[in-house]
């Protein structure tokens, strides 16, 4: 059969009498750019203390009696490379940052970043030399609010009262994302990477990706235009294209990405009205299940952590739910997901189960759930899961109902399916 691309080109009749069997159009390439300048990405919370003597003596003046200085509770560390910093506390309520940037034990000129009166931020940026970029972009934000972590923080004893030099922690991004453009036939294609900390380049394969499929300016996960790679280059659904990053050069902020067979796009999007494949899972106890055993009943899949704020108070929302549509044929399958970066050892594995097993006993949850050993495949390489909570709602047929089956959403879906 003779490729449509070449009877476009009017080889079909030549071939045709001489015979040629036409070797296959090589894959579609697009090129764009790197954007020029990097995007703030992940940001950390970290307590501060009482400025160590190396940092005080680092300052170009000695403090006031009544002046605080404080520090992070951990160096600042920016891809590998530690920096001095502290925030100076006047008596009169004035804070100042200071950063030593160019790494010489002190504070010197162009150091200073002075918080506004009416501001608890300021942003500057790192000296960074990768590729095409030359700065990394950092903002900080302080806080005078006491830092409560953990079931205990509740039965801590109160903070003293803050006062004018208090600072109790700093809010800043020790990531960043690179982002840019692709010209696909006359169209803008953004893409952004965000690397891990450590990772000074882009790897398509080992990072998470994002990629504007749809052309609407936005970068929507729950239509699969994010995903975290492990290991291999994701393909993403673009009209009746698939298309995939093929190379970053750093050095020059080319990006070329090309057209994949549609054989390549491995992600089940769970759109309403699909079949969602079956599979098996462990449960916390050690039972074996299959979706196709749920058959005939409403499936709530709900991709959840410990980790996840979101998702307790989601599994909160469910508790009368279930008590109320279990009774009719609901069923909810915990999806969990403790450790979403990368797979786990053996040991990890059981470790994160009975986290997740103590969270679950201790909040009196009902239904069943799965451990992540059992589902992580599911969830990262079928679903493609990259926002949590993920809740897919199945109908008693097998077809997906919702992939965004969460608060009123749910209740609403329930009382038309299980009147």
């Amino acid at each position: 059969m003779i490729p449509s691309s070449y009877r476009a080109l009017g080889f079909v009749g030549l071939a045709a009498v001489a015979g040629w069997v036409l070797p296959p159009l090589a894959a579609a390439e697009f090129r764009g750019k790197l954007n020029p300048a990097v995007e703030p990405g992940t940001r950390a919370l970290s307590a501060v203390v009482p400025a160590p003597a190396e940092v005080i003596a680092a300052l170009p003046t000695v403090p006031g009696p009544d002046d605080r200085v404080w520090a992070l509770s951990r160096p600042l560390t920016i891809k590998g490379k530690k920096f001095l910093m502290a925030v100076y506390a006047g008596i009169g309520g004035d804070k100042t940052l200071w950063l030593d940037r160019d790494g010489d034990g002190k504070f010197g000129t162009g150091e200073r970043w002075p918080f506004a009166a009416d501001s608890k931020s300021v942003s500057l940026t790192l000296p960074w030399d990768n590729g095409i970029y030359r700065e990394f972009p950092i903002r900080f934000e302080w806080s005078a609010e006491p830092m409560r972590r953990g079931p205990a923080a509740a039965d801590a004893p109160a903070p003293p009262p803050a006062t004018a030099t208090t600072v109790t922690s700093l809010v800043y991004n020790f990531n960043i994302l690179f982002a840019g453009s692709v010209d696909v036939e006359g169209r803008t294609l953004r893409v952004m990477f965000a690397p891990k900390p450590a990772d000074s380049v882009v790897d398509p394969a080992n990072q998470r990706g994002s990629m504007d499929a749809n052309f609407n300016g936005e970068f929507e996960p729950a239509i699969g235009e994010a995903v975290n790679a492990a290991g291999k280059i994701p393909v993403f659904r673009s009209g009746s294209r698939y298309l995939a990053v093929k190379s970053v050069d750093m050095k020059t902020g080319e990006i070329v990405v090309e057209e994949r067979p549609a054989s390549d796009y491995t992600r089940f999007d769970a759109a309403p009205g699909q079949e969602f494949p079956d599979f098996a899972f462990t449960d916390f106890n050690g039972g074996r299940h299959k979706l196709s055993d749920f058959r005939g009943k409403v499936v709530l899949l709900d991709f959840w952590g410990t980790w996840c704020g979101p998702c307790i108070e989601e599994m909160k929302h469910l508790d009368p739910l279930y008590a109320q549509y279990g009774p009719k044929g609901f069923e909810v399958i915990g999806m969990n997901m403790e450790r979403t970066a990368g797979r786990l050892t053996a040991a990890e594995y059981s470790t994160v189960t009975e986290k997740a097993r103590a969270f679950i006993a201790k909040a009196g949850h009902k239904w069943v759930q799965a451990t992540q050993e059992s589902i992580e495949r599911v969830a990262i390489d079928v679903v493609h899961v990259n926002a949590y909570p993920t809740c897919i709602l199945i109908g008693a047929d097998g077809k997906v109902l919702s992939r965004e089956a969460r608060g009123q959403v749910l209740t609403d879906l329930l009382a038309k399916h299980l009147p």
